[in-house]
């Protein structure tokens, strides 16, 4: 496999273009500079890479490892696995349940006996009128239905109570899971780690997650790629646009007894 040193070396998103339509983009001045972004990449599906050969090769072994090398696909960095990708069309929901799990893993690492979902809250945006400035609105229009489908599809993906026998806090390994899962600057999870540290430890908790924070700029970085020219024009992350340009964001209540 490639060698692939530290999140910084792989793509935020990655667009497996078809061979017609790289050598569209190489060849078009308009275009070509797609083909230099390190962080928004465009490699082919076959043929050799026009720019940043050595960087396409690496990620197409990374995607051809995990079965992802599929020709017009579009893929995003998964923030809490960060040398893995999911498929845009998946990918908004499924980084939402990453970031719960993340939380039931450290909760469950803290000693917890019972998870219980409370509540996950989709919000999504639209336009002002006259202003073409976006804003959280109520239920209404595309958007409102848009939040509803990524509503049901994240609860189809989320526990929504889980039991553990429970068991005395472990709370350094606690800190290196959320190392490892690209979450040591969240404060919340910090806090709880802490709470659950020494005496008088917390022995119940309530707490409402993100579930979009860290997924933000690989979302955009995909939403670069999908809404240029040439691909906007073969329709490819069409519906992965619509989703996330409309979501604002995604918060999911949650309630820990220890």
């Amino acid at each position: 496999m490639a060698n692939i040193e530290g999140m910084s070396a792989l793509p935020r998103s990655v667009l497996v273009a078809d061979d017609r339509l790289y050598r569209a983009i190489s060849q078009n001045p308009d275009s070509v500079t797609l083909l230099e972004d390190l962080d928004a990449m465009v490699i082919p599906y076959s043929g050799r890479a026009e720019v940043n050969e050595q960087q396409s090769a690496s990620i197409r072994e990374v995607l051809l490892a995990a079965g992802q090398l599929i020709s017009g696909a579009l893929l995003i960095r998964n923030p809490y696995e960060t040398a893995s990708y999911e498929f845009a069309e998946y990918a908004i929901e499924s980084f939402a349940s990453a970031k719960y799990h993340a939380l039931a893993n450290v909760a469950r690492l803290l000693g917890a006996r019972e998870i219980h979902v409370v509540d996950a809250k989709v919000a999504h945006t639209v336009a002002k009128s006259g202003a073409g400035v976006k804003a959280k609105i109520p239920a209404g229009g595309a958007e409102a239905e848009i939040s509803k489908e990524v509503s049901k599809k994240l609860e189809e993906r989320l526990e929504g109570h889980m039991k553990f026998p429970g068991a005395e806090p472990a709370p350094e390994d606690a800190l290196v899971y959320l190392r490892r899962r690209n979450l040591s600057n969240d404060q919340q999870l910090r806090d709880l780690v802490e709470m659950r540290t020494g005496a008088n430890p917390i022995s119940h908790y309530k707490v409402t997650l993100s579930g979009t924070r860290e997924s933000a700029a690989n979302l955009r970085s995909a939403l670069k790629i999908a809404n240029a020219g040439p691909v906007k024009a073969v329709d490819i992350g069409a519906s992965f646009s619509k989703t996330a340009e409309s979501i604002s964001s995604i918060e999911i209540t949650i309630e820990i007894a220890f």
